[in-house]
């Protein structure tokens, strides 16, 4: 009768010891940690499993909180059919990183049956973690930190500078030197002399016929002279006009460069006419009357007023 007591006794204590809540009944669960003692940072095993009628179904349960232990590597699984029970089973991993006696606290989780939902509790699971300091001595003293390790100097950086700063002295020193051997052929081509001195070309011509006419060449008798020297102006102001160069063109070359530059059609025609006349008093000996002379000026001011920039027409 004692040895009988003694048992039932002993029973329901080994079921607590186990993490079992409920040894027979569903639902049930329990909690284990594998190993119970460890290191600090060592990965403990932890294992949370629920049994339950095969009609029910688990909600994925939570540990409770700590600030102890890190859990790690959490997954769910189930349910296995077994017989009248059906098993779920929460698998994971948890660290410490404080030495002494701990607890992983229970684990809870709700379960829907068909007799409504209830919930489920295990019981907290006690572990002990060690220092990893050979034989748990505080006092023990620890090694010297080490220095920084030693890296040999890169020096590659530094030489690839080096290098296009000489590239470029380089090329500044041969440039220096072709600028020296070279700038008496390199210099720039002076700028053509200004025949009309910053006026407009058609101001110029203008002057220049008025100042003709004051000379008074016909009447002292040199014709020749007035009519080469208002081919010249002629010449002079058209080639400034369309910037081509009439001085050395004979009578013939007029034309077609004037054509060629853009002159206009009713300005070709009396600028050849004039320059024959011109030709036939200075080779052929024809001697204009002087009023022949005044109508050749008055030609060359239609010429000009044929080829003035348009909006210079539309001021005068």
């Amino acid at each position: 009768m004692r040895r009988s007591t003694l048992a039932g006794l002993a029973l329901p204590a080994a079921l607590a010891a186990s993490g079992i809540v409920a040894a027979a009944e569903l639902p049930r669960a329990r909690l284990d940690v594998t190993p119970r003692e460890a290191r600090v940072g060592d990965t403990l095993q932890v294992t949370f499993e629920i049994w339950t009628s095969p009609d029910s179904r688990v909600e994925r349960p939570e540990l409770g909180p700590t600030a102890k232990l890190t859990f790690r590597a959490l997954s769910w699984e189930g349910p296995e059919i077994a017989g009248d029970e059906a098993r779920w089973s929460w698998k994971g991993t948890v660290a410490a990183f404080e030495t002494g006696d701990l607890e992983v606290p229970a684990a809870v989780a709700r379960i829907a049956g068909p007799e409504g939902e209830t919930t489920v509790r295990s019981e907290p699971v006690s572990i002990r973690i060690a220092s990893v300091i050979p034989g748990d001595d505080p006092e023990q003293d620890l090694a010297e930190i080490k220095g920084p390790a030693g890296m040999p100097p890169d020096y590659r950086t530094v030489t690839r500078a080096l290098a296009v700063l000489a590239a470029l002295l380089l090329l500044a020193l041969g440039v220096w030197w072709l600028q020296r051997r070279w700038a008496h052929r390199l210099a720039g081509v002076a700028a053509p002399e200004d025949p009309f001195h910053r006026m407009p070309p058609h101001e110029w011509v203008y002057r220049e016929l008025q100042l003709l006419l004051e000379r008074r060449l016909p009447e002292q008798g040199e014709v020749d002279r007035f009519f080469e020297e208002l081919s010249h102006i002629l010449k002079r102001y058209l080639g400034g006009r369309y910037r081509v160069d009439l001085m050395e063109r004979t009578t013939s070359e007029v034309q077609p460069e004037l054509r060629q530059a853009g002159a206009p059609r009713e300005a070709l025609g009396p600028t050849r006419e004039l320059l024959e006349k011109s030709d036939r008093v200075k080779f052929a000996g024809e001697r204009p009357a002087p009023a022949e002379c005044r109508d050749a000026v008055e030609a060359v001011y239609r010429i000009v007023d044929a080829t003035r920039p348009s909006e210079e027409r539309g001021a005068a």
